[in-house]
């Protein structure tokens, strides 16, 4: 076999190593320290490191999607729920002063009072402009009627303020329990962001590379074959 022969074949059946590209070329010196860039390595030997190295970036991926949903799934159980039912935590904490005020206010702003006021008040009329049940009690102009209209509204003016205070208390409570939710949320989805951007980049990163390693290597395999087929014209 002349030398001419012999380079030829060197040439179709080996690759210089430096002319590997860079990630495979690093990933073959680490695997192979006796070798070194001006070194020459068996095509079906470079075939099998370029297959384990696309299967260790493989199971990379799927380590950092593992880890990714742990941890995901981490901040869930570790995070405590910020929301609270106001309405359920206000009537515990209520004395029995607020909730005679709410229930007096309640009762006040409602038609069922209004109703009964009309009612006492024809009541009260007819019975003292008559005398249908004997001497009336408070005749015209019914000084005792104004007396009594007017220390109910002098009474039940502060019990509304009363419940009125306690409602702004609640609703400022609201929203400050508001805020903390839309912050939470907002944070979250932050962070859900950032997550799935890094994911992305680096499993795009991680796919054009694989499809660089392919390209040469059916480029290679092309060139083989042509080789192989000059070879045998």
């Amino acid at each position: 076999m002349t030398r001419h022969t012999h380079e030829k074949q060197t040439e179709v059946n080996e690759m210089l190593l430096k002319n590997v590209e860079e990630e495979i070329r690093q990933f073959i010196l680490k695997q192979r320290p006796d070798l070194t860039e001006d070194s020459y390595i068996l095509f079906h030997e470079l075939l099998n490191y370029r297959l384990d190295y696309m299967k260790i970036m493989i199971k990379s991926d799927s380590m950092i999607m593992e880890k990714l949903n742990e941890s995901i799934v981490q901040t869930i159980k570790n995070n405590e729920t910020i929301s609270n039912n106001l309405n359920t935590t206000v009537e515990k904490n209520l004395t029995i002063g607020q909730k005679t005020a709410d229930a007096i206010a309640k009762f006040g702003g409602s038609w069922p009072f209004i109703f009964i006021f009309i009612i006492v008040l024809v009541v009260w009329i007819i019975l003292n402009s008559t005398q249908l049940l004997g001497k009336p009690f408070d005749r015209y102009p019914f000084i005792l009627l104004n007396l009594a209209l007017s220390c109910l509204a002098a009474i039940q003016a502060p019990v509304i303020m009363m419940s009125q205070n306690r409602q702004e208390a609640r609703d400022r409570e609201q929203a400050n329990n508001d805020y903390k939710v839309n912050l939470k949320a907002e944070i979250e989805v932050n962070l859900l962001h950032e997550k799935m951007d890094y994911l992305i980049n680096s499993q795009w990163q991680h796919l054009v590379q694989m499809q660089h390693i392919q390209i040469e290597l059916l480029s290679e395999l092309q060139e083989q074959v042509s080789e192989m087929n000059k070879k045998k014209e």
